[in-house]
């Protein structure tokens, strides 16, 4: 397996530890993750989500016969609602603490797969330490993206640990593991799909091969829609696009712009201007369309530059909710891995990793949001948008400069360092 460590050729340190110290790490680390989970559960078990409410609605509307579109709110694709079918008509206490444990427990899934990234010499302490930095900076209790998804009751969590596994898919050049994860992160919400995008960059292994999964599972999307008629289809289009018209404040390039220079009603403008609403949004465009080319320009590692693009999409959707930024959240956690496992003098790694340590600490400040007052300056709403832009500018800054330095591993790295495990093993299997 082609990985963090093994791809950088980083062979410093003793690759084995006395059983007690390493079991020792793992149980304040697992104990840390579990108390930080349970807090988490225990502090929004109270009051039912209101994002979940729609979509239990949604779920008792099939029970009964009858299209999920027919609420208004509901915007995902059928098979994500079809799990709590069953419990629809359950006390809506009970299945809110139970989704609630699953939106907890997801991420578990995706922390643990990025763990199988980070492998080699140090792994023995470097595993269990990844892992207490990995639950401490997704569960602590003042992190905005992961309490606005309790709140809400939403799937982000879920999604998180699908778009962790398409990225180490693509790090150990899995092309249908890849294109699995793809096309069931459409199948949870639709703009996900665009993530397929990363399957443009160069040196991508087999990429018809995941284009072709991705597509035949995302297909199960309008196919369950169509279950329920010309109204299931036109339901989920109607109500997509309603959802894209709403009244909320947008973290995006599309977004931020109108709340400066534009009465909205959510906030105070700097400044009311139509032209600089054109000019600037078309600047910010010109931004992140430029971060996603060098993304797709890029032959670093897989997992890296899956990142790096899902971080521009979600700057450039319509609409782009505060808690979207947590599957981005693995850019810190794999930036601070790789310069542990490969150390290196350079300042601009320091300033790298810097950055995105400000931008978690800046996500766990819980900035003026949708529901606040119209009577708060829009600087004060967009910190978090500019904390995004920032942190994907800087990683995929990264990408390219340390790429062509020769320190960022690449993914030919990741098929010779594939093609070597695979003669070693050969060689072994023919020895013995």
């Amino acid at each position: 397996m082609a990985t963090l460590s093994a791809i950088t050729g980083a062979d410093r340190g003793d690759t084995k530890a006395p059983g007690i110290p390493r079991g020792c790490l793992w149980v304040v680390a697992v104990s840390l993750a579990i108390g930080l989970a349970y807090v988490r559960w225990r502090s929004s078990s109270g009051t039912v989500g209101g994002d979940f409410e729609y979509t239990l609605a949604a779920a008792r509307e099939i029970a009964a016969g009858r299209s999920p579109y027919s609420i208004k709110q509901f915007v995902y694709p059928p098979p994500m609602v079809l799990v709590i079918v069953p419990f629809a008509h359950a006390s809506p206490a009970t299945v809110w603490r139970v989704w609630l444990g699953v939106i907890v427990g997801a991420p578990f899934v995706g922390i643990l797969a990025f763990l199988s990234i980070v492998t080699g010499p140090k792994s023995w302490w470097l595993r269990p330490v990844a892992f207490a930095v990995c639950s401490l900076t997704f569960f602590y209790g003042s992190y905005y993206p992961m309490s606005r998804d309790l709140a809400l009751g939403q799937t982000d969590t879920i999604l998180f640990s699908v778009i962790v596994i398409a990225a180490v898919a693509a790090a150990n050049a899995s092309s249908r593991l890849r294109g699995a994860a793809i096309g069931i992160a459409g199948l949870i919400k639709v703009w996900p799909w665009f993530v397929a995008l990363a399957l443009l960059q160069p040196h991508t292994r087999r990429r018809r091969q995941s284009f072709m999964v991705a597509l035949a599972i995302a297909a199960i999307a309008p196919l369950s829609a169509a279950a329920f008629g010309w109204s299931g289809i036109l339901g989920l289009l109607r109500n997509v696009l309603d959802a894209h018209l709403q009244r909320v404040v947008s973290d995006s390039v599309w977004g931020m712009p109108q709340l400066w220079f534009l009465h909205t009603g959510q906030a105070v403008p700097v400044v009311i201007s139509l032209p600089l609403v054109i000019v600037v949004t078309a600047l910010l465009v010109a931004w992140v369309v430029t971060l996603l080319v060098v993304s797709l320009r890029s032959s670093c590692d897989g997992a890296l530059g899956t990142w790096n693009v899902y971080f521009c999409i979600i700057l450039l959707l319509p609409i782009s909710h505060r808690q979207y930024a947590m599957c981005a959240l693995p850019l810190l956690w794999w930036w601070m891995a790789f310069a542990i496992i490969r150390p290196s003098r350079d300042w601009r790694m320091a300033v790298l990793v810097g950055i995105l340590l400000l931008w978690w600490l800046d996500q766990t400040v819980q900035w003026p949001y949708t529901s606040s007052s119209s009577t708060i300056s829009s600087l004060r709403y967009s910190v978090p948008f500019i904390g995004d832009l920032l942190a994907c500018s800087a990683s995929v800054w990264g990408a390219r400069r340390f790429e062509t330095l020769g320190k960022l591993p690449t993914r030919a790295a990741v098929r010779a360092s594939l093609q070597e495990s695979s003669v070693a093993v050969s060689s072994s299997s023919s020895e013995v």
